[in-house]
């Protein structure tokens, strides 16, 4: 009788045994589908980030178009100046990064967006200084935009035409909105264009449409421009 018990016993913690490692395999494999379909989630929203991405670029690169079919005096002006600014905005989005999580959002870091613009003018090395500052896509494209006319204009008539001139850019956070504060260094005299060209309408005109606002200080020891820019715009 008591070896049938143990049989009997044995046979219960072997199919208890059993059991347990059904159900651990069972577990493993609905972590498996989860993390799959979580997978395939991820993959769907990049891929509707992707096309959005594209929209938007095709749109702002039609815009750039128009509007400098309408202030190019020549073929060759209009070829450099597109040529600079769609440059602008294909580095300007290789910064760009998707986080994935509770909010899910596209983001670059604007103290990047900045270095990767000065860097084919610079002379001397700039100084780049603020609090960490996440950027979404469509910021991204138009503070792109902005500051490769600042630089481009930097360049030509300003510090970064110097050997020794070179641009400081400060940016501060505040509750309702951010200050940028683009300063050019090293300029021995430089005076306030009489005439608007295309490339400060277009900053303008960009500053504008994110609810920005953005005031010129033409000292004579280089350019300081003052942008104002509400901190809701900053994550779109």
């Amino acid at each position: 009788g008591f070896d049938i018990l143990r049989s009997k016993a044995e046979v219960f913690v072997e199919l208890y045994r059993q059991r347990r490692q059904i159900a651990a395999q069972r577990d493993e494999l609905k972590a498996h589908t989860n993390a799959l379909e979580e997978a395939l989630q991820q993959q769907e929203t990049l891929t509707r980030e992707m096309s959005h991405r594209i929209k938007n670029l095709f749109s702002v690169a039609d815009s750039m178009v128009r509007m400098s079919a309408r202030s190019a005096a020549t073929k060759e002006e209009l070829a450099e100046a597109l040529s600079g600014r769609l440059h602008a905005l294909s580095e300007a989005n290789g910064l760009i990064r998707r986080s994935f999580g509770e909010n899910v959002s596209a983001v670059a870091h604007f103290s990047d967006l900045i270095a990767k613009i000065l860097l084919p003018h610079e002379r001397a090395r700039s100084t780049l200084k603020g609090p960490p500052l996440a950027i979404g896509e469509q910021m991204v494209n138009h503070l792109a935009l902005v500051f490769h006319e600042l630089a481009t204009n930097a360049a030509k008539y300003g510090s970064l035409r110097r050997e020794d001139g070179s641009v400081a850019v400060d940016w501060s956070i505040y509750p309702e909105d951010v200050e940028i504060v683009w300063r050019e260094q090293g300029v021995l005299s430089i005076r306030e264009p009489t005439a608007t060209g295309f490339g400060t309408k277009l900053v303008e005109t960009t500053i504008r449409r994110i609810g920005g606002h953005i005031e010129r200080d033409w000292r004579p020891d280089g350019l300081c421009v003052r942008i104002r820019l509400p901190s809701a715009a900053m994550s779109g």
